[in-house]
């Protein structure tokens, strides 16, 4: 038996088969939070969502204490769904998604309102860690998972064989069903956030030939105090004052 996740005290299911839910809440020793069950302080720190039903974790209420982890279970084995379980422990927010749930959800609002709701922040320090964030995850859907490169030129027909490109690896399940996952904890004076994805990793060359994009990195390093790229570039690790 696996130890407890220490930072989750209770797990709910959203379209999960009940019997699945039941065999995972064992697995997890986490006691099962049905619909409806009282919010209080018996629940913790947070309630990790297993959300086999992807759309109807855009609801707003989802994203709100308690909740805390999210992780969409589609394709997952019981035993990935444990071992993400015990990532989203070392975090105070964490999500796994589906690379298609990520482009649809607004994913970098949604972990910034909740690390608000943890730490209250200036508004414009929130928008540039939401902007910082958004183009972490957008990286990790795009050149990441989806394996799809920039726009080389300003021109319609850039713009047209990237959105080409685009629509046709989100229609392939080999690229869409890869994973972006999003940590985030609250150290002492900051704020840490993790975005991984599943593809090939990137190296960040010294000098980089600019097209139309590809500003990501150097946006981002202008917004955070500390950037670091890990497990060959699949996990970009930003480090905010608070």
């Amino acid at each position: 038996m696996v130890p407890s996740p220490t930072r989750v005290a209770a797990l709910q299911g959203l379209g999960v088969p009940a019997d699945r839910l039941d065999r995972l809440s064992a697995a997890l020793r986490l006691p099962p939070r049905r619909p409806g069950s009282p919010a209080g302080e018996e629940f913790g720190a947070s309630v990790l969502l297993l959300v086999g039903d992807a759309a109807a974790v855009e609801a707003p209420e989802f994203w709100q204490r308690p909740y805390g982890a999210w992780i969409e279970i589609a394709g997952l084995s019981d035993a990935r769904i444990v071992e993400a379980a015990h990532r989203a422990a070392r975090a105070d927010l964490f999500a796994c998604v589906t690379t298609v749930t990520a482009n649809r959800l607004h994913l970098a609002g949604r972990i910034l309102t909740g690390l608000a709701a943890l730490h209250p922040m200036p508004e414009a320090q929130r928008d540039d860690m939401e902007l910082a964030l958004h183009e972490a995850i957008s990286n990790a859907v795009v050149h990441g998972n989806l394996q799809v490169e920039g726009m080389k030129g300003l021109s319609v027909e850039a713009l047209e064989r990237f959105s080409h490109d685009l629509a046709a690896r989100m229609a392939d399940p080999t690229f869409a069903d890869r994973r972006i996952e999003v940590a985030a904890w609250l150290e002492s004076a900051c704020a840490v956030v993790e975005v991984a994805d599943e593809g090939t990793g990137f190296a960040r060359p010294e000098r980089i030939d600019y097209g139309a994009s590809g500003r990501g990195l150097d946006l981002i390093a202008a917004i955070v105090e500390e950037l670091q790229l890990l497990d060959g570039g699949r996990r970009i690790r930003m480090r905010f004052p608070l």
